[in-house]
């Protein structure tokens, strides 16, 4: 092989090893997203109520954004499953979203962290007893997964039980 053709195939593979690395940085969440159950069990009837906490792991400010009413974050897409797996059954509001409704910009500067504390019981019906398995997700606008839609940031999964 002549030194032209091996000096291409190196550029070559660089070029191909750093279109790799971009696009992997381009897919790392500015946030994160961390569940934590207001206790591990309720009652049936009871408040459930979940915290979300929203850590800023970038170098730059980040949305915190709140659009919702009734202790429920619409800027969060709320995800629960009863034990056999299958979806739980979502409340069925006769307005799209229960009043009071607001809306409130905000950011998380570098390092620092907001929560919120949701009414899950008012998303979701808990109206018979056992194991749920929940978790949230929200968009990350800053960010662009591989096909460049912006990166949607999924928290942990927690587990609550609901007792009669």
């Amino acid at each position: 092989m002549s030194f032209r053709k091996v000096l291409f195939c190196m550029l070559l593979g660089f070029c191909a090893l750093f279109a790799t690395v971009h696009t992997a940085a381009q897919s790392v969440a500015s946030f994160t997203l961390q569940l934590n159950p207001g206790a591990p069990s309720f009652r049936i009837g009871e408040v459930v109520r979940i915290e979300i906490v929203q850590t800023n792991v970038s170098d730059h400010s980040v949305s915190c954004d709140y659009a919702g009413g009734n202790a429920v974050n619409l800027a969060y897409d709320y995800h629960v499953a009863t034990e056999d797996g299958s979806p739980a059954e979502k409340v069925v509001w006769s307005k799209p979203v229960p009043p009071p409704f607001s809306y409130m910009q905000g950011a998380i500067n570098p390092g620092e962290s907001n929560k919120n504390w949701i009414h899950l019981s008012n998303v979701y019906k808990f109206d018979k007893p056992g194991q749920y398995t929940v978790w949230v997700s929200r968009v990350d606008p800053d960010t662009s997964d591989e096909s460049g839609k912006p990166l949607v940031v999924k928290s942990n999964t927690i587990t609550i039980t609901i007792t009669e």
